[in-house]
């Protein structure tokens, strides 16, 4: 799990969001309020289907765009639990709650690291 999240509000403009994402190389921004709760979250995806369909991103704000349905873990859920909500959801990004509260985010490809942890390196003797 990453605990040092990259957010944004709901009333940042997505010229920023998209910044952000590029900034720090990153495929998910969760949308968050004053109180870290989490409201939502773009992909980069989301980004670019919304430039393909004439979207500006100076003039629409993160509430405009962010997936709103969103799926979560808790964050003491074994790995095996976020890999299978990852599959069933069909998303990339995990967010990671405590009480509703974000305190971190995990993607597909942090989950494969770990779980790769269990399985004996052939080239290492």
């Amino acid at each position: 799990m990453n605990d040092e999240v990259v957010t944004v509000g709901p009333d940042t403009l997505l010229v920023d969001v998209a910044r952000e994402v590029a900034a720090h190389k990153i495929g998910a921004v969760p949308v968050i309020d004053r109180r870290k709760k989490l409201l939502g979250i773009i992909s980069t995806s989301d980004l670019v289907a919304f430039l393909h369909d004439g979207g500006k991103l100076d003039a629409t704000v993160a509430r405009e765009v962010m997936t709103k349905k969103l799926v979560a873990i808790d964050e003491f859920a074994p790995a095996e639990e976020a890999v299978g909500v990852i599959r069933d959801a069909d998303i990339h990004y995990l967010p990671v709650t405590r009480a509703g509260k974000l305190v971190g985010m995990v993607g597909a490809s942090d989950l494969m690291r770990h779980l790769l942890q269990s399985y004996p390196d052939p080239d290492i003797a």
